[in-house]
């Protein structure tokens, strides 16, 4: 038998891929500011509603107080994480 992932592991599994490729594509371009950023709060250690609304939130503060470190295709991922991580807490 198949084990099936809820949708709410699906959905973690992808928040997790997104982490992954912004954390290879920063490592790439020694993108310190914010790899240090993602670095607080990933790889997620649970799946609570504080571990992802801290995620949510230093995320969030990244793409706000940092947005000249981040070019078109990050942010857009940044962008489709926070969607993400939303539906998550809803």
């Amino acid at each position: 038998m198949i084990p099936y992932l809820s949708e709410r592991e699906n959905s973690i599994q992808h928040i997790d891929a997104l982490c992954m490729r912004l954390f290879d594509t920063w490592c790439d371009t020694r993108s310190v500011k914010p790899l240090a950023y993602l670095l607080k709060v990933w790889p997620l250690h649970n799946s609570e509603p504080a571990t992802i609304r801290g995620l949510s939130d230093v995320l969030r503060n990244l793409r706000n107080q940092h947005p000249n470190a981040l070019t078109v295709e990050m942010m857009d991922i940044l962008l489709e994480l926070a969607d993400c991580l939303e539906e998550l807490l809803d």
